[in-house]
């Protein structure tokens, strides 16, 4: 695919407003992440420093059955 990614190539079956309504959040969602990336930088830390996928707390809910599924290691 050449040239931009475009929602209505993406998503054909929205309508315009729908559409207009993904734009809005699509910007407000990279503001958020901009915001990050710049907190990170004035922190002196880079968004390719963290490890984003590693947990540093094992998730546990008192009486969830999922909870037998946590490896333990």
């Amino acid at each position: 695919m050449n040239g931009p990614i475009r929602l209505d190539t993406l998503y054909p079956e929205l309508s315009p407003e729908q559409r207009h309504e993904a734009e809005i959040n699509i910007q407000r969602y990279l503001t958020v992440v901009i915001r990050i990336a710049e907190r990170l930088e004035a922190e002196g830390s880079t968004l390719t420093d963290l490890d984003l996928t590693a947990s540093k707390t094992r998730a546990n809910v008192p009486d969830e059955r999922s909870n037998s599924l946590i490896s333990k290691n």
